[in-house]
């Protein structure tokens, strides 16, 4: 019966953890999932999204609408979507409310657009209304009680297909769906960026740092991990495409955890300093302490 009940268990929160790439357009290049209530648990997520995101934007949330994010939402999942060609073509941001409803979001949504001197029109789109600035730029659906979608008006219709099972998931990229599991199961901040061939051959160059060849070389995909508890540390998960080229890049990584470069400016320098890499197969898994970062006031 132990079996049995932690068996259900585990499968409950393995639901949950991959419905975010199931609700996410296959066409995305990364996703981002938030658990706000375990993000208040963590100060190690407290103190990344503080030095990613600030202060300010939420405050902007919290005077237009009067809503608490960490508080009155339960899950916020954003994600990139785009082309080969134009990977970071557009936004799309899914939300969903704990202690306020769809309604709520939606009228919070007009405010902050009219704050910014919008107006929001009713659209008909092929799967259904959409809520849009006039030009198309900023657009909101609602899924259903709860939740609403937010981007482009392009990106709201897509997501709602999506939603409705008329277009494929990003559950479909093969890369994505093997890692994400065990980086969102009960993680406070989950993230998975699978980049396109041209960005590799990038990211290979830019983070060569002046050391030649090889540096994050034959790297497929990339993820990031806060856990829900007062641990201050955060992994990232790069996966490459054989266990030799995990091996090198690993060798890359303690380098810069020893002596970082001097392109990475404070506090990011400390961050990486604090590095623990180990190599499990092709995955090189890397982690850094954040209570290198500022304290949250």
């Amino acid at each position: 019966m132990v079996a049995v009940i932690y068996g259900a268990v585990l499968r409950g929160r393995t639901v949950r953890a991959t419905r975010a790439l199931r609700e996410v357009p296959r066409a995305a290049r990364a996703v981002l999932r938030i658990d706000p209530a375990a993000v208040r648990r963590s100060s190690a997520a407290q103190r990344l999204l503080d030095a990613s995101v600030g202060r300010e934007q939420l405050s902007e949330i919290e005077a237009e609408c009067g809503l608490d994010p960490l508080a009155d939402l339960s899950e916020a999942i954003l994600w990139v979507r785009g082309s080969e060609q134009q990977p970071l073509q557009s936004f799309g941001l899914m939300l969903t409310g704990s202690r306020v409803d769809a309604n709520d979001l939606a009228e919070c949504h007009a405010r902050l657009v009219a704050a910014r001197g919008g107006a929001v029109v009713r659209l008909e789109a092929p799967t259904g209304p959409v809520l849009s600035s006039p030009d198309g730029g900023s657009a909101i659906a609602i899924l259903n009680g709860r939740t609403i979608v937010t981007g482009s008006a392009p990106t709201v219709a897509e997501a709602v297909a999506v939603h409705r099972d008329l277009l494929p998931s990003l559950g479909e990229r093969a890369r994505v769906a093997a890692m994400w599991p065990a980086l969102s199961r009960g993680a406070a901040v989950a993230g998975v960026i699978e980049p396109p061939d041209h960005w590799k051959a990038g990211l290979e160059r830019v983070s060569s740092f002046g050391a030649g060849n090889g540096a994050l070389e034959g790297i497929e995909a990339i993820g990031l991990v806060v856990h829900p508890d007062e641990r201050p540390e955060t992994e990232l998960y790069l996966d490459v495409a054989t266990p030799e080229q995990a091996r090198r890049s690993a060798a890359l990584v303690r380098s810069w955890a020893a002596s970082p470069p001097d392109s990475v400016e404070p506090p990011w320098d400390a961050l990486l300093r604090s590095a623990r890499v180990r190599v499990e197969g092709s995955r090189v898994r890397i982690g850094m302490d954040l209570a290198t970062l500022s304290t949250p006031p």
